[in-house]
């Protein structure tokens, strides 16, 4: 059974009358990498700094390693925090910012050189022990950072959206990276980001933020391929969502969708007949034909090139407009007649309930 190492007991968090956390409950385990994810002003940075101790909490209790830190302070709570400007002091050198913390605990010297040491190489700094934060790149500032938050040893590392400021190529290294190390050090790592491609990249479990409130909490496999709402469909990654009625609900969901589609799928999901739901359908999982006329007609109306894939925006005779992903650029071109079909095993129906 896994140990629980920190525990949201019912908090709730309010600046004034305004309620950022509402009875928000939240269990991470030890070792883990948990990635809080969600949109700007969700509260996903409150929850944060309400686990370091930097905010108060308005109602409910936080545990570390069962104990109750509710009412101590941020510096007896055994957390380091990253944050998003690093905050790496600009007059000392990588040497000096790691080791800051154990001087101040006044750890002996063998004792500090040799964490030190460990930590340069395990962050791969060698060679620039001695550079100031302004002779660094922007990616050797972040591993300067990660290293002076772990070589404290917390029992948890929390990052406040620490790769922001990085370029695309540089942020993807660092994402391997940042895994790499917690997982060779075995310390929980809560993360903060709005970026979906981090939270799928690097986490065991993801939390879905919305109004303060959690909406799913799950492995980045099923968050992607099994949301639970249609907010979480709709954040993570691309989808279309289209309206359905339920025509039958014995032997599998029978539906029927754009008026005349009638499509039958299979769920664990209970539904009403007559019920109207939402479909939701990854760009992946649209099949488009120029030769399959028992798909539905529709007309290419862009094409964009992404590298690696090929994304088709397709108007239906309905005038509805369905995104689809292919691999092979060069098989449609722009305002080419085509026919569309779902892989109906990865049709996702959801009540129809969206808070924004």
């Amino acid at each position: 059974m896994k140990k629980i190492l920190i525990r949201l007991d019912k908090v709730s968090k309010a600046f004034g009358k305004n309620n950022v956390i509402k009875d928000f409950s939240l269990d991470v385990y030890e070792g883990e990498f948990l990635t809080l994810l969600g949109p700007s002003g969700c509260g996903k940075t409150t929850v944060l700094r309400l686990i370091s101790g930097l905010e108060t909490v308005t109602k409910g209790k936080v545990y570390i390693d069962s104990v109750d830190v509710t009412d101590i302070d941020a510096t007896k709570r055994e957390v380091n925090t990253i944050f998003q400007n690093l905050a790496l002091f600009p007059k000392m050198t990588v040497v000096e910012n790691i080791s800051f913390g154990l001087k101040m605990k006044k750890i002996p010297p063998n004792e500090i050189n040799k964490r030190v040491k460990s930590i340069i190489k395990l962050v791969k700094l060698e060679g620039l022990e001695n550079r100031y934060p302004n002779e660094l790149s922007g990616g050797q500032q972040q591993r300067v950072a990660i290293a002076r938050g772990i070589i404290m040893n917390p029992k948890v590392l929390l990052l406040d959206e620490s790769l922001c400021s990085l370029d695309l190529k540089l942020k993807k290294s660092m994402q391997v990276e940042l895994k790499k190390i917690q997982k060779k050090l075995g310390i929980t790592f809560i993360y903060v980001t709005h970026a979906q491609d981090e939270a799928l990249s690097m986490s065991d479990r993801i939390v879905v933020i919305n109004n303060g409130k959690i909406e799913q909490i799950d492995s980045p496999e099923n968050i992607y391929q099994h949301p639970n709402s249609v907010f979480v469909a709709d954040f993570i990654g691309e989808a279309n969502i289209i309206d359905a009625k339920v025509l039958d609900n014995k032997d599998s969901l029978k539906l029927s969708y754009f008026n005349d589609q009638v499509i039958c799928i299979n769920t664990i999901e209970e539904f009403n007949i007559g019920e109207t739901i939402k479909l939701v359908i990854r760009p992946e999982n649209v099949i488009v034909s120029k030769e399959d006329k028992k798909g539905i007609l529709g007309k290419i109306t862009g094409i964009t090139y992404e590298g690696d894939s090929t994304k088709l925006s397709i108007e239906l005779n309905n005038e509805i407009m369905i995104d689809a992903r292919i691999v092979d650029k060069d098989t449609f071109d722009e305002d080419d007649i085509v026919y569309i079909r779902f892989s109906k095993n990865f049709i996702v129906p959801l009540r129809n309930r969206y808070e924004k």
